[in-house]
């Protein structure tokens, strides 16, 4: 499988199970940065519920799609061998059901060294 398949894959299932959300990164001394991405949310399962994880909080699991076509979060490339800018972190924000929730993980998932994956979980 090409890195480009898993994505078109993964965007066929966000369209058709998936729903909008609003990924924010707060940007001192100016506008937060914002991207509309398609996601699936849902429940932590039991296994899950370790550290600072609880049944409130949820998965989401994004594309890289909407995030690299809005050049979000400044349009930038990322600087060879810097941390891509790009990735949703700990600390940016998801707006899901008009609720503004933080990333508590981000891990995100490469396929032949290309992202084509965002798992989160974010507080509930």
């Amino acid at each position: 499988m090409t890195p480009d398949h898993a994505i078109a894959q993964l965007d066929d299932q966000l369209l058709k199970h998936g729903e909008d959300i609003l990924l924010s990164r707060r940007v001192s001394g100016g506008p937060d940065a914002e991207v509309t991405c398609r996601a699936l949310v849902r429940g932590i399962r039991a296994e899950q519920i370790v550290g600072t994880i609880t049944q409130l909080d949820l998965n989401v699991i994004i594309s890289p799609t909407q995030i690299l076509t809005a050049g979000w979060p400044s349009g930038d490339p990322p600087a060879p061998g810097a941390v891509d800018p790009r990735l949703p972190r700990v600390a940016d924000f998801l707006v899901i059901k008009g609720r503004e929730r933080q990333v508590k993980m981000s891990d995100p998932i490469y396929l032949h060294g290309q992202w084509v994956r965002c798992n989160l979980v974010v507080a509930g």
